[in-house]
């Protein structure tokens, strides 16, 4: 039997998934929209927002993989799916330049409008996953990680 790479497993209705929140964003602050439209490289958008696993990374290190991100906000994987939009969850570990995995947690928000072609579609789709997303407090940022790794 061939042993499957972490990370490479569908992600579950029942997993949590983080989204990373750029610097312009502070604590007790509302979501921006943008952290869930599709990044704008001219001349299209990419085809997915990135996202983090919680199976495979606490939310500080969700923060900390990008330079400059202040803070992660968590989804539910299934509420995702629920919206009525056709969104769905992927995996997507990424991989050294041999094909070892060395991100089992990365993983791709697919099916969002494109900004560029139908912008008030996008902002739709955004402002309702923004409804479901729950900022991670750097309380319970600490906490996750103390539990999962213990105390520093």
């Amino acid at each position: 039997m061939i042993e499957q790479s972490p990370g490479t497993e569908p992600v579950e209705c029942a997993e949590v998934v983080y989204r990373a929140l750029k610097k312009s964003w502070g604590p007790g602050e509302p979501i921006p929209s943008e952290a869930f439209m599709r990044r704008v490289r001219e001349p299209e958008a990419e085809q997915a927002v990135s996202l983090s696993r919680r199976k495979y990374v606490t939310a500080r290190e969700c923060r900390l993989k990008l330079k400059r991100m202040r803070g992660t906000a968590s989804l539910h994987v299934g509420r995702i799916r629920d919206l009525p939009f056709g969104f769905d969850v992927s995996p997507d570990p990424l991989r050294d330049e041999v094909g070892t995995v060395i991100d089992p947690g990365h993983c791709l928000l697919m099916n969002l409008p494109d900004p560029i072609t139908d912008e008030e579609s996008a902002e739709v789709a955004a402002s309702q996953l923004i409804k479901i997303a729950r900022p991670v407090t750097p309380d319970q940022e600490e906490q996750e990680h103390r539990e999962r790794y213990g105390p520093a």
